[in-house]
């Protein structure tokens, strides 16, 4: 005999999981495996030499992948499209970071590995552009 909740739905036990058998059977057989595309961010390094990023981006060819950098903003993308057929395979992602301010723009370069990494990598120079200290001023008192 089945247990059921006060809205006439199956009360979830460790061998009753009628949720996942009924209702999510399309989700658990599917193939996740490719669920991480462009997601799987392997590494970011800020130190004091470096702004480093190495993504994972193997289900993309290199003609697929942009890097583009505005001002100190990075941008990857990846676009894919694959047609077969049976069907119709559509992958996309877009990563952006701020880069930081002591970062020579000039030096930013990519580099794809044979195992699909994507490499950024933006060396500083150390010195900090239009940075100033800012004095902490005491808030006005409420009346």
């Amino acid at each position: 005999m089945r247990d059921f909740d006060r809205f006439g739905m199956p009360l979830m036990t460790r061998d009753q999981d009628w949720f996942g058998r009924q209702l999510m059977p399309y989700w658990r057989d599917a193939d996740h495996s490719i669920m991480h595309v462009g997601n799987e961010v392997k590494e970011v390094v800020n130190d004091e030499k470096k702004f480093a990023v190495e993504l994972d981006v193997s289900h993309f060819k290199p003609e697929e992948l942009e890097v583009h950098l505005e001002g100190r903003d990075l941008t990857i993308e990846g676009k894919h499209e694959e047609k077969s057929d049976h069907g119709f395979i559509k992958r996309s992602f877009v990563r952006r970071w701020a880069l930081p301010e002591d970062c020579d723009l000039d030096a930013v370069h990519t580099q794809l590995t044979d195992v699909g990494h994507l490499c950024i990598e933006a060396p500083k120079t150390g010195q900090h552009t239009n940075r100033r200290t800012l004095p902490i001023m005491p808030a006005p008192k409420k009346k």
